[in-house]
């Protein structure tokens, strides 16, 4: 096990197995365990001993630097250096939004960006102290993320999870239950019989959105890549589903649309898929493009959008829910509670591991076709 180096004495304190990266990298086995400090819950937070924490796409980005590396080109943080070992320079923070309030985590760091666990610690404030031992489903995220036995997160940012969501449900109660709902919901708000398409449908949150379309009345056209989630996807009620290995995307869903196209489009794969995707919109069709799992950029004619006046635009859940008030982040948490109760977020967990399996779940997750998630079994209740 390594040990890394903590300002401070570290006879002072009690220590936790933490999954972490001392630099982006490329290879998944540079994660490691180490023994760190547990930390203490500052004003506003609370400590929690960790039970669960899935492995989903988006922490491979604070594995890669694929955040940093992206927001090093938005125009807030032009000036902004990096040296090519990875690590950004101490005159070049990088931020997630304008008013430089939201920086970019740097290595190094723990990863892992959601969870369930028990509050066993509390800072001081109204709001942390009434989650004292009550059992939370947290969005947390590097530098302090959840892959490690005890984190500390703003109590904003952890919710109380009834016994009727169990374990498995609550450890990815935001991640993809959030964005689904925020997407079909709140940004796009897919209207009753309107058309959708869902890229990466036999994904767990392309089973959700279509889940949610039988309770909000709106059609889903799943795009996958081969019929190993197809029969399932029409089971939950998907309207359509087009295997793109043998099947044209834009000759089926205009065949689908009856030459309307449609009107939504969800996508996170990116690349060549985002530019057919924009040829299969109808009049004022609008793409939110919410994840590149191909990252090779896509290359679109810009009068493909010009004539059916076509709107894409992209989501970072994290960076929307910024931009909410209180009430309504209240609301959207409410509402998926009681949704995530009706089974609408159901998500298969199909492996577990250790925390110190930590590379060997990772590897697993990231393979080619894989259904199912996988998950880290951290501690027990």
């Amino acid at each position: 096990m390594l040990t890394e180096d903590f300002v401070g004495p570290p006879q002072t304190y009690m220590h936790m197995k933490s999954a972490r990266i001392t630099a982006f990298t490329q290879n998944i086995s540079d994660i490691h365990i180490a023994d760190v400090p547990i930390m203490e819950p500052a004003a506003g937070q609370v400590r929690v001993r960790m039970l669960l924490s899935p492995v989903n796409p988006s922490d491979l980005n604070f594995v890669h630097g694929t955040y940093s590396e992206a927001l090093q080109r938005i125009i807030w943080n032009q000036g902004a250096t990096q040296e090519t070992t990875g690590s950004v320079e101490e005159d070049g923070t990088i931020f997630y939004d304008p008013a430089h309030k939201t920086t970019c985590p740097q290595p190094p760091y723990s990863l892992g960006g959601e969870g369930v666990g028990i509050v066993d610690a509390v800072g001081s404030g109204f709001l942390a102290k009434r989650l004292q031992g009550k059992r939370v489903a947290i969005a947390g995220g590097p530098p302090n993320g959840t892959w490690q036995e005890y984190t500390v997160v703003d109590a904003k940012k952890a919710v109380v999870m009834p016994d009727a969501i169990p374990d498995e449900q609550a450890a990815m109660f935001f991640v993809n239950p959030l964005a689904a709902f925020v997407i079909t919901r709140e940004v796009l708000r897919v209207p009753r019989g309107g058309w959708l398409i869902v890229t990466a449908a036999g994904s767990a949150l392309g089973k959700s959105v279509v889940r949610l379309s039988k309770v909000y009345g709106f059609k889903t056209i799943c795009v996958v890549r081969s019929d190993s989630n197809t029969e399932e996807l029409r089971q939950l009620g998907a309207d359509a589903v087009i295997e793109t290995n043998h099947q044209d995307l834009v000759a089926e869903v205009f065949k689908i649309t009856e030459g309307k196209g449609a009107g939504f489009a969800m996508d996170c794969v990116g690349g060549d898929l985002s530019a057919q995707l924009v040829c299969c919109l109808g009049l004022n069709g609008r793409l939110v493009l919410y994840g590149t799992l191909d990252s090779s950029p896509m290359k679109l004619p810009i009068r493909d959008l010009m004539m059916p006046v076509a709107h894409i635009e992209g989501f970072l859940l994290p960076n929307w829910m910024l931009q909410q008030s209180p009430l309504k982040l209240l609301s959207i948490i409410r509402q998926v509670k009681r949704l995530t109760i009706q089974g609408i977020f159901a998500a298969e967990v199909t492996q577990r591991y250790s925390l110190d399996q930590v590379v060997e779940a990772v590897t697993a997750a990231v393979q080619p076709g894989r259904t199912g998630k996988v998950m880290l079994q951290i501690g027990e209740q």
